[in-house]
């Protein structure tokens, strides 16, 4: 079974989404034009699904890299491989 993917960037579905690796997750925004550091929210558990919160906006790749850095204490190799700086409709 598939599972519904969701316009809303705090859902668990989001479309949006590039990756996720424990509770953070990387999407790129509803507009296309930045990039979004999120956490799950620890009170998920008492609703239905996951719900995401924004940690950090992002243009740069590297601003992205050293959050997510500084929050997880591991690289990830799915943000070296975005480009410098999300453009329109970019990062996906």
């Amino acid at each position: 079974m598939t599972a519904l993917l969701d316009h809303r960037e705090t859902a668990d579905g989001y479309h949006g989404e590039i990756f996720r690796r424990g509770g953070f997750r990387v999407i790129v925004c509803k507009d296309g034009i930045q990039w979004i550091l999120q956490r799950r929210k620890s009170d998920a558990g008492k609703r239905a699904g996951a719900r995401w919160i924004a940690l950090g906006y992002f243009l740069t790749r590297d601003g992205l890299a050293r959050l997510w850095h500084r929050k997880t204490g591991a690289s990830a190799p799915e943000i070296d491989a975005l480009p410098d700086r999300i453009t329109r409709g970019a990062g996906r």
